[in-house]
């Protein structure tokens, strides 16, 4: 005796629903794994570290990675007369046109320094104001630190 007509779409609803139980389950717990790999934040990189050192000013320690990535390079500055002298490339200006130099507070630590330039001749900066002979100054990688004291982020 074969079953009744009602019975047999029963049987089909049922194991549809016991193949998309297990389909569901499946998709569920893959799909709550992927929840929580999405709420987990990493860590994000910080090439520098700031400390407010004044109103508008910031000390910017940079890590060693992020020296060597932008090739960060210092000298000191010389005396020539009554001047004093640093690269071109230490020299940077802000958006109102006044010039800085980042000075070495520490190894990896610099603090930006306003100063008055006299004159430019070639790749040498004669300074009358703001500057030392013999103090460390940032020569390659300037900008980058003004960026990092800005906390404006570069893309790549």
């Amino acid at each position: 005796m074969s079953a009744p007509d009602h019975a047999q779409p029963r049987c089909g609803l049922l194991s549809r629903l016991a193949r998309c139980g297990v389909a569901g389950l499946a998709l569920a717990l893959s799909l709550s794994g992927c929840a929580e790999l999405e709420e987990e934040k990493p860590e994000t990189y910080q090439p520098a570290q700031l400390k407010a050192v004044g109103p508008k000013l910031k000390q910017v320690t940079f890590t060693s990675l992020a020296a060597e990535q932008v090739d960060l390079t210092t000298k000191k500055a010389s005396r020539e007369g009554r001047y004093t002298v640093v690269d071109y490339a230490a020299l940077i200006y802000d958006g109102q046109g006044v010039p800085w130099v980042y000075t070495v507070r520490e190894p990896l630590t610099f603090l930006r320094s306003q100063v008055s330039v006299d004159r430019i001749e070639g790749q040498r900066v004669l300074i009358s104001r703001g500057l030392t002979p013999g103090t460390e100054v940032v020569t390659t990688g300037a900008a980058e630190v003004y960026g990092a004291e800005l906390n404006i982020a570069g893309g790549h």
